[in-house]
Formats: structure tokens, C-alpha cells, sequence
């Protein structure tokens, strides 16, 4: 898996984070965890897949404590330059983790919050994917919480827009229940897409469901950024649209994303 990251890890940033649709996404999910409950207390957080680490420097900025984690040496390396930049060192730490490992690492104490933001559990097979409960289970405080943001087997966006193009192999490459192969730089990358009801069936026997939220229903995937670039009234539309239906869960299974907030079991 690392090899794929490594190569798009110094023009991620440019090419999702900072970007007109990654941007849009992030605020979606930020928002959430704004209003959730992120100000009630100081958190103690795990980060899984956690990238250049946008997410984790936004954690620290409000006074959690971060490890951030990544199976790519290269995001971790890039997440340490913006630490020193910064001066987070204090509330962000980083380690290699490749999440099909994650049993196997020792932890110096337990986490309130896990999360895993914009598909990292997508890279992630399914019966990977069913070993993970009862490990982050025992990774969580009491009454601990697990977010992820997670791409669902259909996207609407992604189907309509690729068969408009007649690309038959693109527009219903989700719904595959063997993963799919992207070529990053000349890397492989599996990927492997989970609805939302796959999820809680395998997360509910250690997991209450908090809420489930579609994360681009109308705001598009990224690869249809330079598009809406020179139309920023229609996108601004669509932005507004989302708003409207951030708490539809039944349209999280549609979107290009949906982000779900699970909670230990008692």
C-alpha cells in the first residue's frame, strides 16, 4: 500500500487538501466534529491514515492531543515538517502504522476518539475490515468514539459522470466486490468500498451507531475540480445544497463519502 501514498504524498496537499472539492468535504466533516462534541473536553485522538496531516494539526489547534499515524514514511515525514512549522510538537505525535497491523502495536495508553477521515478504511479489505472492532475496541476509553469517513460501494456523482462519458468499467467500478486497482504514479493501489450498512453490521457488536452523514451527495468527487473551478456559482449552489441535506443518513450510501460515528458499548 505504501509505495502508491509515497508517490502522490508531495503534491497531495495541492491536489486534495487545498483544493476547491477536498476543501468543501473537510468542512463537512470539520463541522461535525465541531458541533459533536469537540469543545466539552480535552481529547486524547488516534488517527489512522491521517496523510499530510491536515486533520491532526486542526486537532491540535483546539488542544487535543494527536498521534497520527500512516503507512507512508513520506506523509509522515511531510506531517513532521508542518509540526516544526507550527510548533506543535507538544500535542502531535507521528508513528508508521500500517492499520492491518494495528493488533499487533502497543499503545502507552487509551484514545476518547479514533478517526479516519477520506477513505483510508478503503484501503482496507473487507474481512480486514471485520477484525477491526473488538482491536480498536480495546484501544478506546469508556464511552469512547470511532469516526470514520469512508467511500461507499455508489456514488452518484461517479456513475452519471462516467456514463456520460460511455466509460461503463469507471462508472460502476464500486460496486465490485473485489477491489479495485488505481494506478498512483505507476503504483498500484487497492482500494475496496464498504456501504454504510456493511459497516454497522460489522461494527455493531462492540459499537453503538452515532449518526451516519452523507459527505458529498452534491458536492462532487475531486477529479471533477478544474471543472467547477471556472464555475464557482454553480458550485457555491451545490455547497448550499449539501448543507440542506447534511443530516440525511439514507443519502449517505450515494455520496462520494459518508462520514459515521460509532461509540463503545457499555
Amino acid at each position: 500500500m505504501h509505495p502508491a501514498f509515497d508517490t502522490i504524498a508531495s503534491g497531495y496537499d495541492a491536489s486534495f487538501t487545498h483544493s476547491l472539492i477536498g476543501s468543501a468535504q473537510r468542512e463537512i466533516v470539520l463541522r461535525y466534529l465541531e458541533k459533536s462534541f469537540l469543545q466539552q473536553v480535552k481529547l486524547n485522538i488516534l488517527e489512522l491514515n491521517s496523510g499530510t496531516g491536515e486533520d491532526a494539526l486542526w486537532f491540535a489547534k483546539r488542544g487535543h492531543k494527536v498521534l497520527a499515524t500512516d503507512i507512508s514514511e513520506k506523509m509522515i515525514g511531510i506531517i513532521r515538517g508542518k509540526i516544526d512549522v507550527i510548533d506543535l510538537s507538544s500535542q502531535i505525535q507521528t508513528m508508521k502504522l500500517d492499520i492491518c497491523e494495528i493488533q499487533k502495536t502497543n499503545f502507552e495508553e487509551g484514545f476518547d476518539l479514533i478517526f479516519s477521515n477520506f477513505g483510508g478504511m478503503n484501503c482496507i479489505s473487507l474481512n480486514v475490515m471485520k477484525s477491526l472492532p473488538a482491536v480498536l475496541t480495546k484501544l478506546l476509553k469508556p464511552n469512547g468514539r470511532l469516526i470514520m469517513v469512508i467511500m461507499p460501494k455508489y456514488c452518484f456523482w461517479e456513475t452519471k459522470y462516467f456514463l456520460l462519458k460511455f466509460n461503463l468499467k469507471k462508472a460502476f467500478r464500486r460496486y465490485s466486490k473485489k477491489e479495485t486497482i488505481a494506478n498512483l504514479n505507476g503504483q498500484e493501489l487497492r482500494a475496496f468500498y464498504h456501504n454504510p450498512g456493511q459497516i454497522k453490521k460489522i461494527f455493531k457488536k462492540y459499537f453503538n451507531v452515532i449518526t451516519v452523514k452523507p459527505v458529498g451527495f452534491f458536492i462532487p468527487p475531486t477529479y471533477l475540480g478544474k471543472f467547477f473551478e471556472s464555475k464557482k456559482r454553480i458550485f457555491n449552489l451545490l455547497k448550499r445544497s449539501e448543507n440542506l441535506i447534511t443530516n440525511q443518513s439514507y443519502l449517505a450510501g450515494f455520496s462520494d463519502h459518508y462520514l459515521i460515528d460509532f461509540q463503545v458499548k457499555e
